[in-house]
């Protein structure tokens, strides 16, 4: 009787619903899965496209670690492939794009993902293999390409770091290059009728024809980090100033706003936007006017989800520490959409014609639900699916912690409880391997740094917050700081205590230096006690006794 029961409670503990790689939602028929990318942010949003999920990551890498694009398996979560750019530097956040099998006057190719990369490469990858088809070098000054590429035909536009180049698709050849006098960052390609539309670092709009004539005109001091719109009331620029922003269309002022605007979106005649205190809807009809406004904060992409037979959803990513995304119209209130790892992000959702959204965030993880979502969801299904099955597998523990109790005492027989433990830990690696994740990720927390402390520095500075500055020719060190609560904090008064001159720039994914004491190479990035952060500057908390070292990329 003994050994049938515990051969029962075996049987139910290998049926126990796992989560590791797909759940199954009885309602709706929906399967969830996630993979760590474990090398960077992703900054632009997931491509789902034939049964197919298409992904890259950014990151202030080091060490072997290089930014990559991966192709996953819609259903299954399987990798079909990756791609690596060994040479690419940071801040790869130009979008992916799809070009369909076609021929033109230049060629013809096949299903190919086009990637952006900011060593100013273009590359053409097969979309079934991931194999290199052609690429080809634009110039780096500071970044390469971090703008939005856009197909005109058989060509793919693509805003370089100081300029406009045209590719064939076919093979890769260019066909065009165009020379501007200023940089560009985000500098995303609209298409006209009669030629090309993008923006720079000096609030300048470029017209560019087709022949590669250049008309240009001023907007105003602040940067165009977006593809300008172009709208029946005229060209839409949503212009980031130091404090705030401007909304202009044709070079007039509409409407001052929040800082940090988002990558705006049109749909027809309406516009929305977002900023890091709000996000907007304006109708430019006849003239761009503002009809609704909802406090939130969003600095990313802003995207679209068609939904056949109903209305289209707008989404909103949340760059903040509390992170989600949210949908809805501007002017009313927006509907969260939590997930299992919420945290920073700007990149949007990715969606599928049958209702399937992929979500990136800024610690490297994508998530993927296959199937329509209904409206009542708001992806708290995860972490619920997760609840209710881990409560299940306790009330089986329960069960037989008894059962083994009951039957040790009334028979005393050692093997009973041997056979018990045995079931329990059949139960804990079976039935909840979710345990076993939650607690690796809890312990890596709890890890010491591995600490950066140099023994040739004063003893004075021992507990004390240190600014390490490694310059191409010398390596500089400063310590006996405290109460300073952040990177930005400590670097800022300790590098002017050093004597040294750093800038700054805000972007779209937070506030990163440029320069320190002149030099700009490749990038700055930073670790605090010798380990590398997952957030920015501005919300990199340190010790009273960390170590903040300062390197080249």
């Amino acid at each position: 009787m003994i050994r049938v029961l515990l051969s029962v409670g075996l049987l139910i503990c290998l049926f126990v619903p796992q989560h590791s790689i797909a759940d199954h939602d009885s309602s709706s028929e929906q399967i969830y899965w996630e993979v760590d990318l474990n090398n960077g942010f992703i900054s632009t949003k997931p491509m789902i496209i034939d049964g197919s999920v298409i992904v890259r990551t950014s990151d202030f890498w080091s060490g072997d670690d290089r930014p990559k694009v991966y192709s996953f398996d819609l259903q299954t979560g399987n990798e079909n492939w990756r791609f690596t750019n060994n040479y690419s530097r940071n801040h790869d956040v130009s979008p992916l794009s799809f070009a369909t099998s076609s021929s033109g006057d230049c060629g013809s190719w096949g299903d190919m993902v086009l990637v952006g990369w900011t060593d100013g490469k273009v590359t053409a990858l097969d979309f079934d293999s991931g194999e290199l088809i052609w690429q080809s070098q634009t110039e780096v000054l500071d970044y390469g390409i971090t703008g939005k590429m856009v197909i005109d035909q058989d060509q793919l536009v693509v805003p370089t770091n100081k300029g406009l180049s045209k590719f064939c698709l076919a093979d890769g050849s260019e066909t065009l290059r165009v020379d501007l006098p200023q940089k560009g960052w985000r500098n995303g390609i609209t298409l006209t009728d009669s030629g090309y539309l993008l923006g720079n670092e000096e609030g300048i709009l470029n017209q560019v024809s087709k022949d590669g004539i250049v008309t240009s005109q001023e907007i105003g001091e602040g940067k165009i980090r977006h593809a300008p719109l172009v709208t029946t009331a005229g060209v839409l620029i949503h212009l980031q100033m130091q404090s705030s922003s401007g909304i202009y269309v044709d070079g007039e002022l509409v409407s001052t706003e929040g800082s940090s605007p988002a990558i705006p979106l049109q749909v027809g005649n309406k516009v929305y936007l977002g900023t890091n205190t709000e996000v907007l809807l304006l109708n430019c009809e006849q003239s761009c006017n503002v009809t609704g406004r909802t406090d939130y904060q969003t600095s990313g992409e802003i995207v679209r989800q068609y939904i056949p037979e109903r209305v289209d959803r707008v989404w909103f990513s949340h760059n903040s520490q509390d992170g989600g995304w949210s949908y809805g119209t501007p002017g009313q209130n927006l509907t969260l959409y939590e997930t299992k790892h919420n945290t920073f992000k700007t990149a949007g959702p990715g969606f599928s014609e049958d209702g399937s959204i992929a979500f990136g965030n800024d610690n490297g993880i994508l998530m993927v639900f296959v199937g329509q979502i209904s409206d009542t969801e708001k992806s708290s299904q995860a972490n619920d699916d997760y609840s209710i099955d881990f409560d299940f597998g306790l009330l089986l523990i329960l069960l037989l912690i008894i059962s083994t109790f009951y039957f040790q005492i009334n028979t005393k027989e050692n093997t009973v409880v041997k056979a018990g433990l045995l079931v329990l830990l059949v139960i804990a690696v079976v039935a909840l391997p979710d345990v076993s994740t939650k607690w690796s990720q809890e312990v890596s927390k709890l890890e010491t740094p591995t600490g950066d402390w140099d023994e040739s520095w004063p003893d004075e500075w021992q507990d004390t917050q240190v600014l390490v500055i490694e310059l191409p020719n010398e390596t500089l060190v400063v310590g006996g700081y405290s109460d300073y609560n952040t990177v930005e904090e400590l670097t800022e008064i300790a590098s002017v205590d050093l004597g040294l001159i750093v800038e700054y720039e805000t972007t779209d994914i937070g506030v990163w230096i440029t320069s320190i004491g002149g030099y700009t190479g490749s990038g700055w990035e930073f670790t605090i006690d010798g380990t590398r952060s997952n957030v920015g500057i501005s919300l990199a908390e340190i010790d009273e006794d960390s170590v903040v070292r300062w390197s080249l990329a």
